[in-house]
C-alpha cells in the first residue's frame, strides 16, 4: 500500500523568513517506513504550491491512502487539500491538533475524508493502516474517528526513545529557514507535554504530563542531522526544554564531548533557569532562548495563570544576557483584564528587559483551552482583523469586551512594534551585531517590511 502524507499549502506566498519542517508527518512517515509501507511526503507549504500544482503531484504519486495534517488557524487549507485529494486516493485521513480539539465534529467541516485520528498519532495510524491492508475491523483503533464512531485517544507513550527519528530524507530540507538562525536549519522535539496551566495553551495532542526523551537519544538525533544532513542550526520546539536541569546538562555535556558544532535555540521558562546551566548551554552552542513573558503587568500574568512574576522575568533576562545568550520574548496583547494603558506598560517593560527579539501577538482564544471556554461563556469571542507582521491568518479570534475593540487591538499591536523595534536602543543593538553587507541588507529589508505593515 502506498501512503502519501501532506503538509497543506499556504494561502498565499510563503513568508521567506520562516519555513520549518512538518515534524508531525515526518514522525508518521518514519513509523510507516519501519512497518514496511511505501511512503512519500509533500510539503506543499515549503514548496509554496498552489492547489493545482499540489493536485498534479498527488496524481503523479498515485497513492492508496493520503494523510493530511491540520491546525485550527489554517484548517481551511487542509479542507481544500482533502477536496482535491478525494479523486486520487481510496482513503483520506486527517490528523493534527485540529482533530484533537473538535473530535467527531470534524466530519461537519470535512465531507471528503474517511477517517480522522486524534491525540498522538504514530501508533493509531499504523494500526489503521494494518487493519485496512489486512481487511480487518477498525473499530478498536485508539483515537480513530469515523462518521459512525469516535474512539478515545491512545494513551500517551512514556517511551519516546522508541519512536524513530523523523524521516527528514523525505523532506525538502534545503527550503527550511528561520529568520533568527544562520545556515541550514531543522527543528526537533526532545520532549512532549507541559505540566503548567496557562489558560491559553492548547494541550489536546501532547497533554499536561511532561515526557522527555533520554539525553543519549536526543544526542544521537543531533549527531544524525548534523553529520548526515549538514545541519548548522537546530530549533528545539519543546514547550519546556529547560524543565529538567539534569537532562539539559547531560545534553550539553554530550554536545561538547561528541564535538558537535551547530547553533541552537530552545524554549525556556523564566522560573526554570540558573546561572550555571545558562553558562553550560552557551558553551554547548545555545544562541537563543525564547521565553513566554506574555505581560509586563502582574494582574495579566495572574489572569493567564502563568505562575511567574515580573521579578522572575527581569532576573531571567539579565542572567541570559550575561551568559552571552540572546533572550527572545513572546508578548500577548489584548488581555481582557488589562487596559490600553496597561499594554503600554507591557511595551515599556519589553524595552526594559531588552530581548534580542520580541514577538507581540493578540490574545487568541483557541478551541479546547480554558480561555476559549471562558471567552464563549462571557460573550467576548469575535473574529477580528488584528495581525502581527508574521501572521498568515486572514482573521483571527480575539477578545472584545469593555477594554478592547478591534480598533484598539490593531492600534496597540502597531504601537508595540513601533515603540520597540524603532527605538534608538534597539536599532543600535542590532546594528552593532552586523558583520557583513549581506546581514545589513537582511536587517534593512526586515525594517522595511515592518514599516510597510505599520502603515497599512
Amino acid at each position: 500500500m502506498k501512503i502519501l502524507l501532506i503538509q497543506p499549502p499556504p494561502r498565499k506566498k510563503v513568508n521567506e523568513d520562516i519555513v520549518v519542517p512538518p515534524l508531525g508527518i515526518a514522525y508518521l512517515a518514519s513509523v510507516v517506513k519501519n512497518h514496511g509501507y511505501r511512503v512519500s511526503i509533500i510539503d506543499a507549504f515549503a514548496d509554496s504550491l498552489d492547489m493545482s500544482s499540489l493536485e498534479a503531484r498527488i496524481k503523479d504519486l498515485s497513492p492508496d491512502l493520503i494523510g493530511i495534517t491540520g491546525m485550527t488557524p489554517v484548517v481551511d487549507n487542509a479542507l481544500r487539500t482533502a477536496i482535491i485529494s478525494r479523486k486520487h486516493a481510496k482513503y483520506i485521513v486527517i490528523g493534527g491538533p485540529h482533530v484533537s480539539v473538535v473530535g467527531k465534529k470534524i466530519f461537519e467541516q470535512f465531507t471528503d475524508i474517511d477517517f480522522a485520528i486524534q491525540g498522538e498519532g504514530e501508533n493509531s495510524f499504523i494500526l489503521l493502516l494494518d487493519a485496512i491492508d489486512r481487511n480487518k475491523d477498525i473499530k478498536d483503533v485508539p483515537g480513530l474517528i469515523t462518521r459512525d464512531f469516535e474512539n478515545q485517544p491512545a494513551l500517551f507513550t512514556n517511551q519516546l526513545d522508541d519512536i524513530p527519528f523523523p524521516a527528514r530524507e523525505l523532506l525538502p530540507n534545503d527550503k527550511y529557514k528561520y529568520i533568527l538562525s544562520s545556515g541550514k536549519v531543522t527543528t526537533m522535539f526532545t520532549s512532549r507535554g507541559c505540566p503548567y496551566n496557562c489558560i491559553f495553551c492548547d494541550k489536546a495532542v501532547f497533554g499536561s504530563k511532561w515526557r522527555g526523551r533520554s539525553a543519549s537519544n536526543v544526542l544521537d538525533e543531533i549527531e544524525h542531522v548534523v553529520k548526515d544532513f549538514k545541519i548548522k542550526s537546530i530549533i528545539f520546539y519543546d514547550d519546556l526544554f529547560t524543565l529538567k536541569k539534569e537532562r539539559v546538562e547531560e545534553i550539553c555535556d554530550g554536545i561538547l564531548s561528541r564535538k558537535l558544532e551547530f547553533e541552537w535555540k530552545c524554549e525556556g521558562r523564566v522560573n526554570l533557569i540558573d546561572k550555571e546551566t545558562l553558562n553550560l548551554m552557551k558553551k554547548a552552542g545555545c544562541s537563543m532562548i525564547a521565553y513566554g513573558v506574555e505581560s509586563g503587568n502582574q494582574k495579566g500574568l495572574d489572569y493567564l495563570k502563568k505562575g511567574t512574576t515580573i521579578e522572575q522575568i527581569r532576573r531571567a533576562f539579565e542572567l541570559t544576557r550575561k551568559a552571552g545568550i540572546k533572550p527572545m520574548a513572546y508578548f500577548i496583547l489584548g488581555i481582557p483584564v488589562e487596559t490600553f494603558e496597561d499594554e503600554l506598560r507591557t511595551i515599556e517593560f519589553a524595552k526594559e528587559i531588552k530581548p534580542a527579539y520580541a514577538q507581540f501577538s493578540i490574545l487568541s482564544p483557541t478551541p479546547g483551552t480554558k480561555l476559549y471556554d471562558d471567552t464563549i461563556e462571557r460573550g467576548w469571542y469575535r473574529e477580528v482583523n488584528a495581525k502581527n507582521p508574521m501572521d498568515r491568518d486572514i482573521k483571527r479570534p480575539a477578545i472584545i469586551n469593555e477594554n478592547w475593540d478591534e480598533y484598539k487591538l490593531n492600534r496597540i499591536l502597531k504601537e508595540a512594534h513601533r515603540r520597540f523595534y524603532l527605538s534608538p536602543w534597539y536599532i543600535g543593538e542590532r546594528l552593532r551585531e552586523v558583520r557583513s553587507l549581506k546581514e545589513l541588507i537582511r536587517k534593512a529589508n526586515a525594517g522595511f517590511k515592518l514599516m510597510k505593515w505599520y502603515f497599512q
